[in-house]
């Protein structure tokens, strides 16, 4: 049977209801690794079945989570867009909950920066304000397309799932890790110095990404990295 692969949505607060929002892409990303892909609604009371009946999470990006969840306050002139804090808070506990169980999980740009939250680490509030000569990782117009190389890093599991050293990858971030959460291992790099990609050391599949393979999905890595999500969930 194909595992089923559930995936968390964007969150739009408004004045009369709240709406949970997906991309499309991450669903498309999943169904051609060869899982089902179920939307996540931001719901508590959910997770205890979510984590028994899905057998692995994608964590999809979004738009930037509070300082507070990482004890800092936000930098002055940093480039903040908030996600609202009641998605953060969800799936800082749907992360954990999944990671106790042994449910694989792979985290995509801000869901990497949750993940890493959740285990305790922090974040560069604001790429361009913070390091000295970076490279452009974000859009800086509608409809510009960012790509840039990133450096898999030797002996890693993401090295193992990739296979080449050196990837090209479509980049929409301004933030990053600046320390790492606890047993986390640190797997590709951008030229700048930037955390582009961490995983596990221990327990179950954990790889998380900066960039958005979904965006990507004829591209080897993509389909290597999607595959790889699948088949640790088909294991389960």
């Amino acid at each position: 049977m194909k595992p089923l692969i559930g995936i968390t949505m964007n969150l739009l607060e408004e004045a009369a209801r709240d709406l949970n929002v997906l991309d499309l892409d991450y669903g498309r990303a999943v169904a051609a690794a060869g899982g089902i892909p179920l939307p996540v609604p931001g719901i508590d009371a959910s997770i205890p079945d979510l984590v028994k009946r899905l057998d692995g999470f994608v964590l999809s990006g979004g738009d930037d989570i509070s300082p507070s969840f990482y004890r800092e306050r936000p930098l002055p002139g940093a480039n903040l867009t908030l996600s609202p804090d009641r998605r953060t808070r969800f799936e800082m506990k749907l992360f954990r909950a999944a990671r106790k169980a042994g449910k694989p999980i792979l985290a995509i740009c801000g869901g990497a920066q949750l993940a890493n939250i959740a285990l305790g680490g922090s974040l560069y509030q604001d790429i361009p304000l913070q390091f000295t000569r970076p490279i452009q990782h974000s859009v800086r117009k509608k409809g510009e397309k960012i790509f840039h190389p990133v450096s898999v890093l030797d002996g890693t599991l993401l090295e193992k799932v990739l296979d080449p050293s050196r990837i090209r990858v479509r980049s929409s971030h301004h933030q990053s890790i600046k320390n790492p959460g606890c047993g986390i291992q640190l797997s590709a790099l951008a030229g700048d110095g930037v955390v582009e990609a961490f995983e596990g050391r221990k327990g179950s599949f954990l790889i998380a990404v900066q960039w958005h393979p979904e965006k990507t999905p004829n591209d080897r890595a993509t389909k290597k990295l999607f595959r790889a999500l699948v088949a640790a969930a088909s294991r389960r």
